[in-house]
């Protein structure tokens, strides 16, 4: 499993009509994956669950998967294209997941705490 497929992941959680959320079988493996990863799991012993996860829903016609590449979206709150100095990134750091900080905390669904300020280095 990779940090990247984990901030898709947690993402696409936080999308109530996404259907991490909304296709039972997903869900379940949604669960059980986010279950091991807050009790210490590490990203190595959940590749088989999350490849099945990616899996299900591409065969389901949800073409973006887990995919960083094929579900990007611009980054919102960064208007004219300057560089955003300080983000939210996951809380555990096990994700590569960011967002900009915004004036309501910014949760991490997979973890379920609030995502925290990092400072970018160039």
């Amino acid at each position: 499993m990779s940090a990247d497929q984990l901030a898709v992941l947690c993402q696409r959680m936080a999308d109530d009509s996404d259907a991490v959320r909304t296709a039972p079988e997903a869900r379940a493996l949604v669960e059980s994956i986010t279950s091991r990863l807050r009790d210490g799991a590490g990203l190595d012993d959940l590749t088989d669950r999350l490849d099945r996860l990616e899996e299900m829903l591409l065969r389901a016609g949800h073409a973006a998967g887990l995919s960083p590449v094929r579900s990007y979206e611009r980054l919102l709150g960064t208007n004219d294209g300057h560089r955003v100095l300080e983000v939210l990134r996951c809380p555990a750091g096990t994700c590569t997941r960011v967002e900009v900080p915004g004036s309501e905390p910014t949760p991490c669904l997979v973890h379920r705490r609030p995502m925290v300020v990092a400072q970018l280095r160039s």
